[in-house]
């Protein structure tokens, strides 16, 4: 076994010497003591972070934006990369442990407000159906929307998804004639004002889109059609059958079982208060970061949006980049 030597007047490192007797661990930190003092892991208050910075920045000048951020000189950002297919999501955001409780905008901490948690559930609802649809399905999949005629229309919105069910059910059925496997799916069922329902579908592309729409029985309105791809992958289309409903109209989202999952990560590392701030004033600062951190995975950038709180000054950021085609684009 080794022990170090130091030199007493600086303690700098002088060399090694063999100890036999030395066998084991627990001996060697008993005889030269290491910094061993682990940081205990914080822990970080959960909040909604897109409820609490969404001032749009353009109405500040570069000099507002730089004296709001530094009302706060300890804010350690967090990132979450979200990754669903092609598609990576970047969202910045600070953290703020117990102790900063007091600094966390009130916008975002109801908790006990029954109607904001509701708001906030759906709203991570949405992302995750989109998420979902980008982690599984491509161009050569299917898009549907069925609709009912004066006959079929259903009283509720458990009768018009017990009607997808059974859409569900005949169709796993003619695959299995076909030799298919059972459909992998996405589906929502959406309500109007009036209480009119339809459905929006995503599926494989295993089947013929004539097979698709034949064996839906309740309306003849309906649209099917091959997905279309984008830079933004299938958002565009995922945040449409997902957008947030007005009134009294209603939503529901479900999926088939064994779809792949969208990976979640936190980091407090890939970018700091200072990327940030920058990014408040130039956004292709933060551009240039993303592509040093992602662009060796095949990421290229897509789009970011900056936002603040009046009240912190801190900063909210939300990035997109996609993943380069073959020609690089």
């Amino acid at each position: 076994m080794c022990r170090s030597q130091r030199v007493n007047s600086g303690g700098v490192f002088y060399g090694l010497v063999i100890d036999a007797n030395i066998s084991t661990v627990k001996e060697w930190k008993e005889i030269m003591p290491m910094n061993d003092h682990r940081r205990k892991k914080k822990a970080y208050v959960a909040y909604d972070y897109e409820a609490a910075f969404a001032d749009q920045l353009d109405r500040l000048s570069e000099q507002e934006i730089m004296d709001r951020c530094r009302k706060k000189e300890r804010i350690l950002y967090a990132t979450k990369e979200i990754r669903s297919g092609d598609q990576l999501e970047l969202e910045i955001y600070p953290e703020y442990t117990r102790k900063q409780i007091g600094q966390i905008p009130t916008e975002a901490m109801r908790r006990k407000n029954r109607k904001a948690r509701q708001n906030l559930n759906e709203k991570n609802s949405r992302k995750m159906c989109e998420r979902v649809i980008n982690a599984n399905f491509t161009d050569r999949d299917i898009w549907a929307t069925f609709t009912y005629d004066e006959d079929h229309v259903p009283d509720s919105m458990d009768a018009a998804i017990r009607n997808m069910q059974n859409y569900i059910r005949r169709l796993n059925a003619y695959r299995k004639k076909k030799g298919l496997p059972k459909a992998r799916y996405v589906y929502t069922t959406e309500a109007s004002d009036k209480g009119r329902y339809h459905h929006h579908m995503v599926m494989d592309g295993d089947m013929q889109m004539d097979d698709v729409e034949r064996i839906w029985t309740k309306g003849r309105r309906n649209q099917v059609r091959r997905l279309s791809k984008d830079k933004d992958g299938l958002t565009g289309m995922a945040m449409y059958i997902t957008k947030e409903k007005k009134g009294k109209g209603k939503k529901k989202w479900t999926s088939s079982r064994g779809l792949i999952k969208p990976k979640e990560t936190v980091n407090h590392y890939k970018f700091s208060k200072k990327d940030v701030l920058l990014a408040a004033v130039h956004a292709d600062s933060l551009r240039e970061k993303m592509d040093r951190w992602y662009g060796a995975e095949g990421y290229a950038f897509s789009s970011v949006r900056v936002t603040h709180n009046k009240v912190n000054g801190g900063l909210y950021v939300y990035a997109r980049m996609h993943m380069r085609d073959r020609k690089g684009g």
